[in-house]
């Protein structure tokens, strides 16, 4: 019985010999595979600004559109238009902010939106008139003077309240106190935005030796980023965007 003994013994050996090599292979093979791709980050919200009843030139002084620099520092796409919507009908803004008519118009529309199955849009008005509806959509804020009615289902706030005092109608979406009641919701709103947003995975790669001089220019600080370029003709604005050299007007309703 030796002689069998000895043969299933170098049997065994040799099985055990052979299986490493299969078992590299196998992790060869895995360590070939490409990691997942990390997610594409997403385009940044969108604005929509809509002016009331009048002549208006896209400026820092006049109507909603003093708004278009402030919201895209704060990261958004921007885009303007009047209470008639002949530019920006069928677009599907993340906010819509609109003034006088065409506050009436950024409710009706946000209702059109819901109706048709888009995610509903933060709705901000300010003076809507001349008979705004009632907000149908969960988050709608509505800054009025006195004089202009408070709009049913949205959180009003009166204008004088909140330092707007003796500021007239036309004057109200660039003073100071609104803007600023403004920019608290839409920046509540980015950052909602960006913490929902996936993390980018960024994959470990292992240190290099460096010289000395190597080593002295890692240790400098980067240079500082560029000011962001905006495109501030009417139309997008999106920040980081190579400036158009040319300019318009744009006609309200």
């Amino acid at each position: 019985m030796k002689p069998v003994t000895a043969t299933v013994a170098a049997l065994a050996v040799g099985a055990a010999l052979i299986a490493p090599p299969a078992a590299l292979a196998q992790t060869s093979r895995r360590a070939e595979q490409p990691e997942p791709a990390s997610p594409a980050p997403a385009s940044p919200p969108v604005v929509l600004l809509l002016d009331g009843l009048g002549v208006y030139v896209e400026s820092d002084y006049i109507g909603v559109s003093a708004l278009t620099r402030p919201l895209a520092r704060q990261g958004f796409q921007t885009r303007t238009d009047s209470h008639l919507m002949m530019k920006s009908k069928g677009m599907v803004p993340d906010v819509i902010i609109g003034h006088s008519m065409g506050g009436e118009s950024a409710l009706r529309y946000a209702t059109e939106l819901a109706r048709a199955g888009y995610k509903p849009p933060l709705v901000i008005t300010i003076d809507a008139a001349p008979a705004p509806p009632a907000c149908t959509v969960p988050r709608c804020i509505n800054i009025a003077g006195p004089g202009f009615a408070n709009v049913r289902g949205a959180r009003n706030i009166s204008a004088w309240d909140a330092g707007a005092r003796f500021v007239n109608h036309a004057q109200l979406p660039t003073h100071a106190a609104v803007q600023e009641l403004i920019l608290r919701e839409t920046g509540a709103f980015m950052a909602a935005w960006k913490a929902g947003q996936p993390k980018i995975a960024r994959s470990a790669k292992p240190a290099a030796r460096q010289n000395g001089a190597e080593a002295a220019a890692s240790a400098e600080p980067a240079p500082p980023p560029s000011a962001p370029k905006m495109w501030t003709m009417p139309g997008w604005t999106v920040p980081d965007w190579a400036t158009p050299g040319a300019t318009g007007t744009r006609q309200g309703g």
